[in-house]
This record gives C-alpha cells, structure tokens and sequence, in this order.
C-alpha cells in the first residue's frame, strides 16, 4: 500500500527544487550558486549540499543565502540526515525571511521522517498558525493530520479535519477537487473507519470526486470503500470495490496491492457465501508475483476453507506445486492436513493418508525448529491412529505441543487413547485428568471433549479398578451428561474417532460394568437410571421398559423417583404402549401434582385425546386448558397449549368456540410479542380454516365467511412470502375465492402458491394445483365453444400432473392423499373429453391406488359401453 505520507510528497511542488536558477549578488557568486542548485537538480545531493554550504560561508550577505540554507537542508533530507537538516534549519530561522513558512514546513518534514511524530504534528500545526498567509497551510494541516495518525493520535487528527472553520475544511470549500483535499478526506475516512463510525466515513468518500483523482489516490479511496463494505457488511459492494482496486493496481503493476484487493475480495465472497469463488481468489495470489506472504495466507486461507466445506482435492491439486517453493513448509502442512481430512471423509480405501504421512514426514525432518512442528506431529499421530498403529501414534500426540489450546487438548486426549490402547491405563488416566483439569475455561474444549474425556477417564479407572476417579467421572457425567449422544460435528476432531466412548452401546457397557465394579457405590441409582436410559437411546423399548420397572421395584424411596416413574410413561408412549402410557401419565400427574414433569405429563394426556379424535376432542381441549391456565407465565407452553385447544375446539366442529375462544385473541398477543413468528403463522392458519368451516349466520348469504378467512389467510401471506405458511395461504385463498365463484382470482392465487420461488411443500402444491384445475372446471361453466373446452384441457392437465406425479422435485414423495384427489377429478373430466380410454385409466388408479379398487369398478361399470 501507498502510505498517505508519500503521497503528500508526490503531490506537494517542492520549493526551490525544480527548474530555476537563481540570480545571484556577482558573477562569482551566482556561478558557485547556480553550480549547486544543477547538483541538486541532478540528484546529487552530497555535492548540492557541500556546495550550498560554501556558498553560504562564501557570501553570507547575499540575499540567496536563506534559498541556499533551505536547499543546504533539503539535500541533507534526501540523505536521511534528518538531524542535520532540522539543526540547519532551526539555527538559521532568524535569517530565513520571507522563507520562514518554508523552513517550517522542512523541519515538519525532517521530524516526520526522523519517526519524531509527535514533534512533526506540532511544527505543521504551528506553521498553519503562524504563517496565516502561506500558501503551504494547506499541505501543512494534511501534513499534520497524518503525523498524529502515525502518533496514534486519531481523534486529534479526525478533529482537525472536520473543523468547520480550520485550514482544511475552509481549503475544502474554495477548491475541492484539489488533490490535497482528496487526500486529506482519505485520512479523515481511514480514521473514520477506526472510529467505526460508518456514516459519516461514507458522506466523506462518497464527497471525493473519483473522476479526477490520480491513480494512487483513486486506490486509496477505493480500497476505503472496500474496508466500509466490508465492515459495514455490504458484502457485494465490498466485491465490486476490491474488483476496481485490483484493475487499478494491475495498471500500475502493483502486485503487493493486487493481492491485497485479492484478500479483501474473497473476505467478501466468503461472507457471501460463494466459497468456492472465495477459494479462486486466493488460488489467485498463489497464481500472480504476490508476496511471499500473500502465498503463505493463501494457502492457510485456501485450507481452511477447503476444509470447512470439505472441498479436498482441487485445493489439494493449488497447493502441491509449492511443496517445491520458498513457501514449502507451510505448502507441505497444509497438504498433509488436506489429505488427512480427505482421507478421513472417504468410504474407500485411498492412497491419500500414505501421501500425507510422506508430506508430514517431509515437514518434520526438514523444519526442526518451526513454529508449526507440534502441529505436524499432531496431524502425523492422526495419520498413524486412522492406520490403527497406536503405538507409532503415541510419540507424535506426546510431540504435539507449542499448539492453539483447542489443539494441544486433542493432543493430550489422544496422547491418552494412544496409551490406554497400548494397556498403559496409569498414563492414560494422566492424560485424560490433565484434558479434563487444565482446559476448564475454554469453552470450545468442554464443548467439543467434554464428555469424551469423562467416559474416557471412566474406561481408564474402571480398568485400575480406581473408584475415586471412576464415582467422580461418573457423577460427572450423570449430572452433565444425563442422556445426550455424540455430537460428531466438531471442527477439529474426526468423526467418531473421538467420540466413540460416547454412543448410547460404548456408554451402555461403561454404566454396566461400573455397577458390576462397585455394586455398593452411593451413584448406583443414577447410574442404574442411566443403564435404562441407554437402552432408550437405541429404541430398545422393551429394555428400557424393564429397565425402569425394576429401578422403581429396587430404590423406592430414591429422589429420582418423579424422573424414572416419567421415563416409564414415555418409554411405553414410544413402545406403542397408548393405553399404559396414558395410565402412568395420569397417575403421575396425581402422585406429583407439583413436580415440574406434571405439565410434560398433562400434556402428553392432552396430546393422547387429540390423537384418538372422535369424541374425545372435548377431553384434549380440556387438558390443554389446563396447561395453559396453570402456567401462564410460561409462555412457550401458553401460546401452544391455547392453539392446540382452539384446533381441539374446530375439531369438534365448534368453530365460534375455536376462533372466539382461542384463536382471535391468541393471533392478537402474538402480534404484540413477535419472539413467536411461526406459532402466529400456525395461528393465522388454524384461524382462517376455521372461518372457513364456520356455517355463516346469514342464511341469505352462505359465503359469508369467506371473505374474512380470505382475509386472514393474507395476513398470513404478507408475513410469510416466500415460505411453506404463505404458499398455503395462497392455496387457501384461493379456496374461498373458488367458493365466491371469483374465478380469476382464485387461479391466480393457486399460480401464486405453485411459484417455483415458494418453498412449499409437494401436498401444499398438489392442493394448489388440484384447487386450480378445479377452478377452471368451474371457470369453463361459464364458458362457451372453444373456450370451454381450452379450460377443461387446462383443468384435465394440472389434474394430470399431480396424478402423475409430475410436479415433484428431487427427493420427494408424492401425497397420497392429493393422487387419489387429483386421480379422482381427472377420471370425471376423462369421460366427458374423451382424450383418454377411461377404462384404462381406470386400470392406472386401480394399480397405483388399490385400495379405491371397489369404488372405481362401480364408476366403470356406470361408463357408457363403447361404440361400435
């Protein structure tokens, strides 16, 4: 990058540097002068500055002498003698005239370069105040701004930019389109993005005139723009301003800033979610003369990602050819970690862990002393534990340190599973303690090896025959780790390699032999509880049924008594077991009227009624209402309890009670508490097909219900757009449509809801299109000749398409309910278009829906014989 420093250099007309030579007092003189302003002019400032120096010594009455002092400087600056040209300086500011402001400016200069950045603020500052008059107050004030940006003194330098009356924003009024202004708004929005103050960085870039900037000012605004972008997280305005700033980077054959754009491209591609895009661009910076540590970042970016998306092998195939480079040592890890995570995802056996062993093999013996060994050696133990070489994995865990934190507790667990498969269950023990013990403040590890490590300590002490260690794992994990399963989906651990200790059948034979161990220990009945609980997480009902019958036979006046007599009722729930289900539900409820488990019960009893239907309707709302009644603070269950008594209530076909009761009021304080989007979406739902159902209380006017489920049903559209809920909607408006014989309307609510942008389901679609075919049977009616028929066609192929099951998409089933439906009206519009032999069509229903066989041979024998 350009440093905004450099460029008030380009832009500034050095004084007395360029061009003139100056008269001077004599001949003699002004040969002696002019001499040294021609070596000046031609860059040789050794010569320049000894030859300003004689002069000065020379004729130090004539009147150059403050000109020859001021270039004397210069060519000490352009030696880096900084010190020298602010001593120069300083010393003959007396004598410097009409120069003053320019002396100034040089020791600003001089003290800048010299780091003195601090000294180089107050010098610019104290210019513009002094030398109201000079033509360099302007530069001066940029001048400044950047010095307190190199002092870290931002809010300095963003205050004096924005003054509305200092030097800057006043030059900013009169001209600006000057360079100097641009560059000065450049700084004020680099400190602007500091401040993440994004706003007003904006109003600032977006008031520099892009058109007349030069090209490394134009760099610098849009690299700005970019670094908004992303900040802002305006992702594809970020893509758009780094494509720019590498264009104008490339003209300039800037490579170190065309691998910057690069970065700042595939950060917003990334973010986009265009990964395989973000992968291309830094395949990029391995592609071009980027700098060597723009190949390093691409390559760890390029691994990263690869590994996240588990895109292996084309960033495999980018970073081989630099396993040769000056970048091999980052190129030979990352793809030896790439090959190993492929390897690891592949169901066939593969060359892939034998190539990555040889480039962590190649890595280790070649870069003893990088930062990076522990990391190889962590992903070479891999290598020989998915080879099933314990042994040979062990000294690479043990080798595995100088690591992230995350990565040192993988090396130490498999350091221990290393050992506990060598036997070395003492070392192991260590291990897992040191895992357990030393990594409890990062959450990421409990997270990830939390669990793992108890059962792990529980195996190790269990082969010590260790009771302390063995009761506190176990404790542990009965409070901790009641009943979960493995969660396989970590970032740095492979599979169930780590959490094999974890699964319901390896925790299962850990609980057993525990209680064989330790028949008298006081954690028998959760550990009891928990043997039970396993045979749950693996669907054997059966077991856990017995499980926790017998653990209630054995510890009957055990504090988790209320946990074990719900477990049983769940577990004959799940068994099929409805009638004992419901019996030991409902005697809970009544032994532990107050136990927090009594409302799951309840529930439960609500949901039982509700499944059995019929009559027993009334029973569910009931019980629903007791939920909701009984715990009103608990919104969750509030809000749910009430809709599933209100459906309750239209289920028995009371529709007022349904909607007045329940429905109305519940999609009111739905709307007031928005934490509940899709149970206001069910609501709508419940609540317009009730309105629907509801007979209308005005004889004259039998649709009259229509309208406000129409209504309703738009609410619930507006709210949900472009999901399953609003693709319903639409199907149901165009229902009620349908039945206010508005036609047109309903078809373009049924086209509305089959949009291909609508993420609806296959039934809900099936509905809408089987709802427009009828449509335009009803449609046609109205019809007459040509039209007529062109609508029963239209009507005869959406029927068709959903028997056929031509409107599915990939991975799904067609409803059966819908095919029967669609089957149905098409068979009736067959016979009268006579486009299709019915008996064949009958033949296809018969085949594909048997169990209408009986019905659909009555409906064939009523077809009128063919003709002859």
């Amino acid at each position: 990058m350009i440093l905004l420093r450099q460029k008030l250099l380009i832009l500034l007309a050095l004084f007395l540097s360029a061009g003139q030579l100056f008269a001077a007092d004599g001949k003699k003189s002004q040969r002696v002068y002019n001499a040294a302003v021609i070596a000046f002019q031609d860059g040789n400032y050794p010569l320049a500055g000894s030859g300003f120096a004689q002069f000065v010594q020379r004729f130090p009455n004539s009147t150059n002498v403050p000109e020859a002092v001021l270039m004397e400087a210069q060519s000490a600056f352009k030696q880096n003698a900084f010190t020298n040209a602010i001593s120069l300086l300083k010393q003959n500011m007396v004598g410097a005239g009409i120069l003053a402001d320019q002396y100034a400016y040089w020791i600003g200069e001089a003290e800048f370069s010299g780091h003195d950045f601090t000294a180089a603020a107050d010098t610019f500052g104290s210019l513009a105040q002094k030398y109201p008059d000079s033509s360099l107050r302007l530069s001066a004030t940029v001048g400044q701004a950047i010095a307190l940006k190199w002092a870290n003194q931002w809010p300095e330098a963003i205050s004096l930019l924005e003054q509305t009356n200092g030097v800057f924003q006043h030059a900013a009024q009169l001209d600006p389109d000057n360079d100097l202004i641009s560059l000065g708004r450049e700084l004020l929005a680099q400190g602007l993005d500091i401040k993440r103050d994004y706003t007003d960085e904006s109003n600032v870039l977006n008031s520099i005139n892009s058109k007349i900037l030069t090209p490394d000012l134009y760099a610098g605004l849009e690299r700005l723009f970019c670094q908004l972008s992303l900040a802002t997280s305006n992702f594809p305005a970020a893509n758009g301003a780094a494509t720019n700033l590498y264009q104008s980077a490339k003209i300039a054959v800037n490579y170190s800033l065309m691998a910057e754009s690069t970065v700042m491209r595939a950060n917003a591609l990334e973010e986009m979610g265009r990964i395989d895009d973000a992968i291309g661009a830094y395949t990029e910076n391995l592609a071009t003369n980027a700098p060597e540590e723009r190949h390093r970042q691409a390559i760890l970016q390029i691994t990263r990602l690869a590994t996240r998306e588990q895109q292996y092998s084309p960033a495999e195939n980018s970073i081989s050819p630099f396993t040769n480079s000056p970048d091999a040592d980052v190129a030979l890890l990352a793809l030896g970690e790439l090959q190993l995570r492929d390897y690891a995802t592949q169901t066939t056996g593969t060359n892939l862990l034998t190539a990555a062993q040889a480039n962590l093999d190649a890595f280790i013996s070649t870069y003893t002393n990088s930062p990076m060994i522990g990391e190889a050696h962590l992903s070479r133990g891999w290598c020989f534990w998915l080879e099933k070489d314990y042994p040979d994995s062990l000294p690479d865990f043990q080798a595995a340190t100088n690591l992230p934190p995350e990565d040192l507790a993988v090396a130490k667990f498999k350091t221990g599973d290393a050992a506990f498969a060598a036997g070395g269950f003492t070392n192991a023990l260590t291990s897992y303690l040191s895992v357990a013990n030393d990594f409890t403040n990062l959450p990421a590890v409990t997270r990830m090896l939390g669990e793992p490590v108890l059962y792990q300590i529980l195996r190790a002490s269990l082969a010590l025959t260790n009771l302390p260690d063995a009761s506190n794992a176990m404790a542990q994990i009965l409070t901790d780790y009641p009943s979960s399963e493995a969660d396989n989906g970590s970032e740095f651990l492979f599979g169930e390699s780590l959490a094999e200790s974890r699964q319901p059948a390896a925790a299962l034979q850990q609980f057993l032999k525990f209680e064989k161990e330790f028949t008298n220990s006081t954690l028998r009945p959760q550990v009891d509880f928990s043997i039970a609980r396993s045979y749950e997480l693996e669907n054997d009902w059966p077991r856990a049924i017995a499980g926790y019958t017998n653990w209630l036979g054995i510890f009957p006046t055990n504090s988790l008594r209320p946990q074990v007599m719900y477990s049983l009722a769940l577990a004959n729930s799940q068994a099929g077991n409805e009638s004992n289900a419901f019996a030991l539900f409902t005697n809970f409820v009544a032994v532990y009227p107050t136990n927090d488990l009594a409302l799951q019960a309840q529930w439960w009893t609500a949901d039982h009624f509700f499944r059995l239907g019929g009559t027993n309707y009334l029973d569910a709302e009931k019980n629903y209402e007791f939920v909701y009644q009984n715990f009103p603070t608990n919104k969750d269950l509030d809000y749910a309890a009430r809709l599933m008594a209100g459906r309750s209530a239209a289920a028995r076909q009371d529709f007022s009670e349904a909607i007045n009761g329940y429905f109305a009021q519940l999609k009111t304080d739905l709307e007031v508490d928005t934490n509940y989007p899709d149970l206001l979406g069910q609501t709508l739902l419940a609540y317009g097909k009730a309105l629907m159902q509801m007979p209308s209380a005005d004889t004259n006017n039998l649709a009259a219900n229509f309208p406000p489920a129409s209504k309703v049903f738009y609410d619930l559209y507006q709210k949900n757009p472009t999901n399953e809920l609003g693709a319903l909607a639409c199907a149901y408006i165009g229902d009620c449509n349908v039945q206010l014989t508005n036609y047109d309307a309903a078809t373009n609510e049924y086209a509305l809801a089959l949009n291909p942008n609508m993420e609806a389901t296959v039934s809900t679609r099936s509905m809408a299109q089987v709802g427009l075919g009828a449509a335009l049977e009803q449609k046609a009616a109205l019809a007459t000749g040509t039209n007529q028929a062109a609508l029963l066609h239209l009507a005869l192929g959406n029927y068709l398409d959903v028997f056929y099951e031509n409107n599915l998409r990939d991975g799904e089933t067609a409803n059966p309910f819908w095919t029967k439906k669609a089957g149905l009206q098409a068979l009736s519009l067959i016979e009268t278009l006579g486009v299709v032999d019915p008996n064949k069509f009958i033949n296809r229903m018969e085949y594909w829906l048997p169990q209408l066989k009986d019905s659909l041979e009555k409906m064939r024998a009523s077809l009128p014989a063919p003709k002859s």
